[in-house]
């Protein structure tokens, strides 16, 4: 993954931010939410979403409701960066599935989901 993204200037976390985002529209997110939906647990998402900011791939903004909350939206570019990514995405993916029948992947996604539940009971939020 990092080889996809270094060409781009684009770290695995900003990578997911957009992401995120983009799942998200057209509604905003604050910087909470985010947070709480990012893989890795970063505890600076103020200054991630600032360097996304400043390449012009999302925007921030006081909410209307309350000035204490920002809201992030994914701006065009940062659509753009994700076309870009994506396609580069499904094909590692690709290649690296390829040596995997369906019906072991099957198993793996029933094996993973069977983990994932394991882990919500035993780290509940």
């Amino acid at each position: 993954m990092a080889r996809i993204l270094a060409p781009l200037k684009l770290t695995s976390s900003q990578y997911n931010v957009l992401r995120i985002l983009r799942g998200s529209m057209p509604t905003a997110l604050t910087c909470r939410e985010i947070g709480e939906r990012l893989l890795d647990r970063t505890p600076d998402v103020t200054r991630l979403l600032g360097r996304l900011e400043k390449s012009g791939h999302v925007s921030r903004n006081r909410a209307a409701h309350d000035q204490r909350v920002v809201e992030v939206r994914i701006q065009p570019s940062g659509l753009d960066l994700l076309k870009q990514v994506d396609n580069a995405v499904v094909a590692m993916q690709d290649t690296i599935m390829s040596s995997v029948s369906e019906a072991e992947r099957r198993v793996i996604v029933e094996q993973l989901e069977r983990i994932r539940q394991t882990a919500e009971t035993y780290m509940p939020e």
